[in-house]
């Protein structure tokens, strides 16, 4: 049913459009398709709830947005991009998003339920991970950032906070919150500061004090983000820490590290190495996500993570694929699968605004506090 949109949060008629255009369907209360539950955490100007499908009573994750933040053209142009961005990514990795429904009040980003928790409560709860366990779960994070710098989007936030277990126990994760995603491309280049203090790229970073005149980036500053996460997975600690948040940028801005004794003497030098050239100030000196892939210390593991997506498209291609009519005179059926889909190009035209400026506090030394 149509909803009269004339309150529709106090916004404007175009934001209100907007809004609408940007939503699958219009309904006068939530309720009425979906039971929220619990909170299970927030964002910049978002709460993320878990939800009950009343229909087949499905549950998902949705993040609750209030219409009349909207009226901020930042937020409003950030959530659009963010949904724009989901619904061109579909891979095992990485979240999917089931649809977007809108009321008088709120909207609602409905996402599939990820139950095994953060990334960052596992490193808590266990400690650093063993070689091999960490090789595995980055791997899946490198197929899954493969696939969206493919698509020519830069995640901008990779840490562990935003990579979820689908499961509780399980091994398999997905990359979630697109909320600072970009696009990319060589005649429009990312600019703008966004991210976490410990994560974010020397060359992000540039627009700190700058607002203007930063230096534009692009896919390797979700390489540099890459190499703190895997530095923060192999020994529960970031490589950059400081009281106050200047000293933990200065840090940043001169990859300022080292790799101390008591957390990585087990380690192996294969793995250092693949951080060294991952933290490299110089994005054009930086090692390409092509080359993270396929370093000594991750390449297997790549080749297992590839293998099983492979099995999981098979696996699906079949379960899709439609059963073949009988013969109506008596001869043989054949046997032969019928020949996969060719996979749809992405294309996704860059926002008018890239980055949305995100303020945070500074990090701490050690994960594990």
């Amino acid at each position: 049913m149509a909803v009269d949109l004339s309150s529709y949060g106090g916004l404007e008629p175009e934001h209100k459009a907007r809004i609408l255009k940007m939503s699958d369907i219009s309904l006068e209360t939530i309720t009425k398709r979906y039971t929220l539950g619990a909170e299970l955490g927030r964002g910049r100007f978002s709460v993320v709830k878990s939800a009950t499908q009343k229909s087949d009573g499905g549950t998902y994750a949705v993040k609750v947005v209030e219409n009349s933040s909207l009226s901020d053209e930042e937020n409003l142009e950030a959530l659009e991009t963010e949904v724009a961005i989901l619904r061109q990514l579909q891979h095992p990795h990485i979240v999917a998003l089931k649809e977007v429904v809108t009321t008088d009040s709120d909207t609602y980003i409905v996402m599939e339920l990820l139950s095994g928790g953060e990334l960052f409560n596992r490193i808590v709860d266990l400690g650093p991970f063993v070689e091999a366990t960490a090789a595995d779960l980055f791997a899946q994070v490198c197929c899954a950032m493969e696939h969206l710098h493919s698509a020519q989007i830069v995640h901008r936030d990779i840490k562990p906070e935003n990579i979820l277990y689908t499961e509780e126990g399980g091994t398999s994760v997905k990359v979630i919150d697109f909320g600072y995603a970009g696009v990319w491309s060589p005649e429009k280049p990312l600019t703008g500061l966004c991210g976490t203090p410990d994560y974010v790229a020397p060359e992000v970073l540039t627009w700190y004090d700058d607002e203007d005149r930063g230096k534009e980036y692009g896919k390797g500053s979700d390489v540099w983000s890459m190499g703190v996460l895997l530095y923060v997975i192999l020994s529960g600690c970031s490589p950059f820490s400081a009281d106050e948040e200047e000293a933990l940028l200065a840090q940043v801005a001169e990859a300022k590290y080292e790799f101390y004794e008591n957390e990585w003497k087990s380690v192996s030098e294969d793995a250092k190495d693949l951080i060294r050239k991952m933290l490299v100030v110089d994005p054009e000196v930086r090692l390409s996500l092509e080359g993270v892939m396929s370093h000594p210390f991750l390449a297997e593991a790549v080749g297992r993570c590839r293998a099983n997506l492979d099995d999981a498209a098979a696996a699906a291609d079949a379960k899709a694929e439609p059963p073949k009519a009988e013969a109506k005179a008596a001869t043989p059926k054949s046997g032969g699968r019928a020949a996969q889909d060719a996979a749809a190009d992405i294309t996704l035209q860059p926002a008018e605004d890239d980055c949305a400026v995100q303020q945070v506090k500074p990090g701490s030394c050690c994960v594990i506090s």
